[in-house]
C-alpha cells in the first residue's frame, strides 16, 4: 500500500477525507474538485433530486451555489456525459456557444457562470457503479496558469493514478457518516426512523421517544417531507443510504464486539 492510499484510508470524517484529496490533486496542478454522488436517481432522472445527493467541493462557494443550488449542472454538457459515461473526459470538449441567444435560461446562466469564475483546464470522471440508476462522477479544474494541453499531458502520465485516487476517495466518502451540513433529518426525525427500523411499534416508539403517538407521526411526515418520500419505508431507504441513520447494533453485534474485559495481557 502506498503513503497516499494509506492516508486516505485513515481518514475517519468527511472534512479530513476531503483535505487529503485536496492534497493529493494538488501536486498535480488541480487546484480544486467537485464530487457528487447521487445513489438513488431513477426517480428524477439520472442526475437525480439535489436533496438525495452526497457532494463534495474545494470549488468557490459562489459557483457552488449557483451550479449546484440554481441546478445549473442540469444542462452542463460534461455533465450531461458524465450520467451517460464511465471513465474520463477532457474539458476539451467546452466549447462556448456562438449564440447565446438561442440557448435557454438556464444553459445561457451557465455560461455567464463559466464565464466569470474563468472555468478553464480540466477533467471530469464518471465511475462505475453497481446499480445502473445510480450515479457518481468528480470535476477536477486545474490552476489558472495551467492550459488544457498541459494537463492532457499530465494525465497521459499520471492519469492512471489520478482516477485511481479519485475513486478512493469516492469509496471512503460513501461509507463516512455524511457531514453536519449535509443532515436533512431534526434529531427526533432521526430517533423515530432508527426505531422504524428496529421494528418498533408506533406504541412503542412513542414510548421510547417519551411522546405521544400523534408527535411520532408528526416526526416520520416530517422525514418523508425532508427526504421527498412518499412512504416511510421509502423514507428509512434513503435516510439509510444518504447516512442520515444507522442500523441498530442488537445486542449480539454488541457482545461480539466489545472488549472482554476480564482478559489478562501476559507479557
Amino acid at each position: 500500500m502506498d503513503a497516499w492510499t494509506a492516508r486516505y484510508l485513515a481518514c475517519c470524517d468527511f472534512d479530513s477525507l476531503v483535505s487529503v484529496h485536496q492534497l493529493y490533486l494538488a501536486q498535480f496542478g488541480i487546484d480544486a474538485f467537485l464530487y457528487a454522488t447521487n445513489p438513488i436517481a431513477a426517480e428524477h432522472g439520472k442526475t437525480g433530486h439535489a436533496s438525495d445527493s452526497i457532494v463534495a467541493s474545494t470549488y468557490p462557494k459562489e459557483f457552488l451555489d449557483a451550479y449546484v443550488g440554481n441546478g445549473l449542472y442540469r444542462v452542463c454538457p460534461i455533465m450531461k456525459w458524465a450520467t451517460s459515461h464511465t471513465g474520463v473526459q477532457s474539458w476539451d470538449m467546452i466549447i462556448p456557444p456562438t449564440d447565446l441567444n438561442a440557448l435557454s435560461r438556464e444553459a445561457r446562466a451557465l455560461w455567464k457562470l463559466f464565464a466569470e469564475t474563468s472555468v478553464g483546464a480540466g477533467f471530469t470522471l464518471s465511475f462505475p457503479l453497481a446499480h445502473r440508476n445510480a450515479s457518481a462522477g468528480m470535476a477536477l479544474m486545474a490552476r489558472g496558469d495551467i492550459s488544457q494541453s498541459d494537463l492532457d499531458g499530465v494525465w497521459d502520465t499520471h492519469g492512471c493514478d489520478i482516477f485511481c485516487h479519485c475513486q478512493l476517495f469516492h469509496l471512503c466518502i460513501t461509507a463516512l457518516p455524511a457531514p453536519p451540513q449535509a443532515w436533512v433529518l431534526t434529531d427526533r426525525q432521526q430517533e423515530a426512523l432508527e426505531l422504524v427500523i428496529a421494528g418498533r411499534t408506533m406504541r412503542d416508539i412513542a414510548q421510547a421517544m417519551g411522546v405521544g403517538i400523534t408527535t411520532v407521526e408528526k416526526h416520520l411526515r416530517g422525514a418523508r417531507d425532508a427526504l421527498h418520500s412518499e412512504t416511510t419505508a421509502q423514507a428509512v431507504a434513503k435516510a439509510l443510504v444518504l447516512h442520515q441513520i444507522f442500523l441498530p447494533v442488537t445486542k449480539t453485534q454488541a457482545e461480539t464486539s466489545a472488549p472482554n474485559l476480564n482478559t489478562q495481557l501476559v507479557d
